[in-house]
């Protein structure tokens, strides 16, 4: 597993702890160590509650985005329909973390 897969599934596993714990509120320090607070977003329907989720952090603004998510009753979340103004009211100007094409492990 390369550095950029360790980190990135870092993030993953961060996301994966806020999302379990809801509704309730859990602090996940941020992966990369900045100390910053992890915020994330869904956008989806609001029927299917499927969509999407960008998470980041507020002091690094790093994250990354998942784009087939269940979003859990009762979170916040914008509609696919929702304008490139609303988007950017609630998601800063982040950077996202790229995924690493699969390299079999003993390979890296």
């Amino acid at each position: 597993m390369t550095d950029s897969s360790r980190r990135w599934e870092a993030w993953f596993d961060a996301f994966t702890k806020i999302r379990d714990a809801w509704p309730t509120r859990v602090d996940v320090p941020c992966p990369d160590g900045d100390q910053g607070k992890l915020c994330i977003t869904y956008t989806g329907s609001r029927d299917s509650r499927v969509g999407f989720a960008t998470m980041w952090c507020d002091v690094g603004r790093d994250g990354i985005f998942l784009p087939r998510v269940g979003i859990p009753e009762g979170a916040e979340m914008l509609s696919f329909d929702a304008t490139p103004e609303e988007r950017a009211a609630v998601i800063p100007d982040i950077s996202l973390i790229p995924t690493d094409p699969h390299v079999p492990d003993g390979t890296d």
